[in-house]
């Protein structure tokens, strides 16, 4: 064992486990609502309480989606099918209009805006409300949480993982606007208690550089997932993450992001490799995202440093055939931190790094 601190940036957060709050929540989740939603182990369990309340039907989702978007559909046998988007990552209406089924009572339709781009106009979700009756407006506010405001126009459900925003093991919700008909709830924690040992090992690694951590902690990320998705029925949050989540100053995550991604987007804006899929601050800062060419040969180089940049969306063949945007996206993206674990200096460094790395490889 080496005793010196590890310096690294992104990856999955670590954790100093509060023990005040653990003793008093310990295997137990909580029934409780969170801002008037329903408070779920993970964004993943927010959709299942949406697919779980409509017979097998047709669930329409954007192209770019991950396992996690499609999964809780098909756990309950719904037929999926994917949308196109355009290049500002906006719906290609007229694309959406020809997977819609005439006949058919309930058609689910799931839309987001990605970071801060939007997927459609208030006039736009309206008219195509009027249109075809049939469809159910689930909205995934994940990558807009902290800079969403108030709409108009109201889906019938609006769903959000905030597991991706802060430091806590598990943490979904479910605004629900239409009356729900089905109300059990898995109570496990094992889900949970799993991320947050990672977690706490990954802290422990970062504190002393026992590299045999490593190996253990990114073991238990990488699988600990499964448990969520051999299973078509939600959970409910850990009691634990409820707590910190009531606990965390969102005002201050929120100024850090933005001073964070306001770094970021300065200096990325100077090289001519890379392109910005948030143009600005302040209109999602879940992550700084770009484009760039040689994107894994990249990631590969960054994660030799210590600078972890996320890839979200492992797409399938038929998602890349339908949609040029994704197949882009996929290949080409990654997802630099911007979040409440660092500061000015560390976007800088950050930023530098990645700079120099695109200059030399891409």
């Amino acid at each position: 064992m080496i005793d010196t601190p590890v310096k690294e940036y992104g990856y999955e957060y670590d954790a100093s486990r509060d023990d005040v709050i653990w003793e008093k929540s310990c295997h137990r989740t909580t029934d409780m609502k969170l801002w008037g939603a329903l408070a779920l182990q993970s964004g993943r369990d927010a959709l299942k309480v949406i697919a779980r309340e409509y017979q097998p039907t047709i669930a329409l989702l954007p192209a770019l989606s991950c396992d996690s978007m499609t999964l809780p559909f098909t756990l309950h046998d719904h037929e999926v099918r994917y949308y196109r988007l355009k290049d500002d990552y906006s719906i290609d209406f007229e694309h959406l209009k020809t997977l819609i089924p005439d006949g058919i009572e309930n058609v689910l339709f799931l839309y987001m805006d990605y970071f801060g781009r939007k997927a459609a106009s208030v006039e736009e979700l309206t008219v195509l409300k009027n249109t075809y009756p049939s469809l159910v407006f689930i909205e995934d506010k994940t990558h807009v949480f902290l800079h969403s405001g108030s709409s108009p126009f109201m889906p019938d459900y609006t769903v959000v993982s905030l597991r991706k925003w802060l430091a806590i093991p598990d943490g979904g919700i479910v605004w629900c606007h239409r009356k729900l008909q089905k109300h059990d709830f898995l109570e496990s924690t094992e889900f949970s208690e799993r991320r947050l040992e990672a977690q706490c090992m990954r802290h422990k690694y970062l504190q002393t550089n026992e590299i045999e951590l490593k190996s253990q902690f990114r073991r238990i990320f990488s699988t600990v997932s499964d448990i969520m998705d051999n299973n078509p029925e939600p959970c409910r949050m850990s009691a634990y993450s409820y707590e910190l989540i009531c606990k965390t100053n969102w005002k201050k995550i929120e100024t850090i992001r933005e001073s964070n991604s306001s770094c970021l987007i300065s200096c990325f804006k100077h090289c001519e490799k890379i392109r910005l899929l948030q143009p600005q601050p302040k209109i999602s800062d879940l992550y700084v995202p770009i484009l760039i060419g040689n994107r894994d040969e990249i990631q590969k180089n960054l994660s030799e440093q210590g600078i972890y940049t996320t890839l979200i969306w492992p797409l399938s063949e038929e998602q890349k055939s339908v949609c040029p945007v994704a197949k882009i996206t996929e290949e080409q993206m990654l997802a630099v931190p911007c979040d409440q674990r660092y500061d000015l200096d560390d976007m800088k460094y950050i930023a530098e790094n990645i700079i120099h790395v695109v200059e030399e490889l891409s």
